[in-house]
């Protein structure tokens, strides 16, 4: 038997590793932005560049909090030397991701800290971990690990390779999820073919291949999340004591590596549930029993996150300053309620990350499923539902990038679905047809995100294209160049910051007098634009395959140019 488990593992496990590893290297720092940044200038070497940043940031804040909040607006952003070389820094040390290089902040802080990273929405399980892989790389003669950031910002390949290896954390963890996918499938339909299948459309997925593209614990956690539903089931079909503590460990592990994984817990008093009532009559005896494996679990999850995380422990017990100031950070990006378009704009993000076909048939077979399911599907659909309430919630004005807090609502939709398939669909080979053509479907978006990732590992990213064309624009008289975020590979293709004059203005404001170039980057191009006085709108390196608005890989930009500088050939 275990035989036939790895032959039918083969096709999704080669599949995932392909998708996952093509264009992992994307978007990484590189010297090759210094033309653009210093045109004739002389470049700075990393030295000069550390003398003019001095001290930034306080040892009391999270490690990713803004050092210069409630600035006002307009201002300009690159009138002295000692705000250019911020700007350079970022070019230097920063991917086109703009939440990769907190983990790397605080892993900075730990040696001054005594191993507090001080982020603690990424978990310790994530931060440790990606500090050891570090350490073994270095001693290996991968990556060289320095004290000093005068030499990674006059190497910022060597600074570049940091993200490489905790991208393949969490490459790592996302073939785990395809085991995972394959053994939850397999349980719901008893079929090894349909089980093949999911695992392929699990590694389609647009949120997941993006995921385990990005240097990020939220693809690691929601894997975390499957283990415990898989030793859940266990549990329920056993009875072991040891399989509910497990369960818990693990809900424990997915809270440890990221903050959302704490929705795991749902999973214990259903599965503790499932349990009592699986047998009848309902003994009080065993009643109590399954109380007391839910308080076991508990504890055990407890545990395990109180072990990764123990600084967490230490400010709640103590100096709350630190961990209220990480928290608060994270509280202000998501504080809206639910609203009247909230249900539409969670629909669409979910669409986004499952694909509009998965979604659609995941949702089908929650609404027209039979009373009587089995129990990985009870447990997915327990977690999924409490997942689906926090994402919704906070899901009101979101870019596409907030689809990964729906990583493992995606993944319970396409369980489902193609469990009910497996259910309804008798015949195996219409019922294997059938999927592969929803596995075709989803691999349609997965052509976009590889493309776009292998697009911006390639000598010549979207972003340097982009730097062209402003120095052409430039070049025809522009001078004055507004955005809406501190200049960063993520937000701005590098630009002279010694000709033109960079203003921070207002998200969402209009240009001023004086502004000739308005630029952000945005999920997707509309269909239609309001034109502007004055000013036409342009896009910038638009998506060759379909949008992929999840993905800060080949980012499209729009752009309001004065009509004076504006190509006309």
């Amino acid at each position: 038997m275990a035989r036939r488990i790895e032959k039918w593992l083969i096709p999704p496990i080669i599949f995932a590793a392909v998708v996952f590893l093509v264009g992992i290297n994307w978007g990484l720092p590189s010297r090759k932005v210094d033309p653009f940044l210093f045109g004739d200038h002389p470049v700075w070497s990393g030295k000069e560049i550390a003398q003019l940043l001095g001290n930034r940031g306080s040892l009391s804040m999270g490690a990713d909090v803004d050092a210069n909040p409630n600035r006002l607006r307009p201002m300009v952003l690159n009138d002295t030397d000692e705000k250019r070389a911020e700007i350079v820094a970022r070019y230097r040390l920063y991917s086109y991701q703009p939440d990769e290089m907190i983990t790397f902040r605080a892993l900075s802080t730990i040696p001054q800290t005594h191993g507090d990273p001080r982020l603690y929405q990424y978990g310790g399980l994530w931060v440790y971990p990606v500090g050891v892989l570090l350490k073994i790389a270095s001693v290996v003669g991968v990556v060289e690990l320095r004290s000093s950031v005068e030499f990674y910002l006059d190497h910022p390949e060597q600074f570049g390779r940091f993200y490489l290896i905790a991208r393949l954390y969490v490459f790592a963890w996302a073939m785990v999820g395809v085991w995972a996918v394959f053994w939850l499938a397999k349980k719901m339909t008893g079929d090894r073919v349909v089980a093949m299948l999911a695992a392929i459309a699990y590694a389609a997925m647009p949120v997941v291949i993006n995921m385990a593209h990005e240097a990020k614990p939220h693809l690691p956690g929601v894997v975390l999340m499957l283990l415990a539903v898989m030793a859940g089931v266990k549990y329920v079909e056993t009875s072991s004591r040891r399989w509910a503590v497990g369960a818990g460990a693990l809900c424990g592990a997915a809270f440890g590596m990221v903050l959302t994984g704490v929705l795991a817990f749902i999973l214990l008093p259903i599965m503790c549930f499932l349990r009592w009532r699986a047998k009848s009559p309902l003994a009080p005896s065993r009643f109590f029993r399954a109380l007391i494996d839910c308080i076991l679990a508990t504890l055990a999850g407890a545990l395990v996150y109180s072990i990764t995380n123990p600084f967490v422990v230490l400010h709640l017990l103590g100096d709350r300053e630190v961990l209220f100031s990480n928290l608060q950070n994270t509280q202000a990006m998501y504080r809206e309620l639910i609203q009247p378009d909230t249900l539409l704009g969670a629909a669409k993000l979910i669409a986004m990350g499952a694909t509009p076909a998965l979604a659609v048939l995941g949702a089908a077979a929650i609404l027209f499923a039979p009373r009587k399911q089995d129990i990985a599907r009870k447990l997915m659909l327990g977690v999924a539902v409490l997942v689906l309430v926090q994402f919704v919630m906070l899901s009101m004005d979101k870019p596409g990038e907030y689809a990964r807090f729906g990583i493992f609502l995606d993944i319970a939709l396409m369980l489902l679905g193609f469990g009910a398939i497996g259910s309804v669909v008798t015949h195996p080979k219409i019922r294997w047809a059938v999927l592969g053509v929803l596995c075709a479907i989803t691999m349609v978006w997965t052509a976009g995100y590889v493309w776009h990732f292998t697009n911006d590992s390639l000598e010549r990213t979207s972003r340097m294209i982009i730097a062209k064309r402003l120095q052409e624009t430039f070049d025809r008289g522009a001078r004055e160049l507004a955005i809406y975020n501190d200049p960063a590979p993520y937000c701005l293709p590098p630009v002279d910051l010694f000709k033109w004059k960079m203003v921070l203005v207002d998200s969402g404001g209009a240009p001023t007098r004086s502004t000739d170039v308005l630029i952000r980057p945005i999920d997707s191009i509309p269909k239609q634009d309001t034109p502007m006085l004055d000013f036409e709108v342009v896009y910038w390196t638009r998506p060759r395959l379909l949008d992929t608005p999840i993905s800060w890989a080949a980012k499209p930009f729009r752009v309001l140019v004065r009509k004076g500088y504006v190509e006309t050939n």
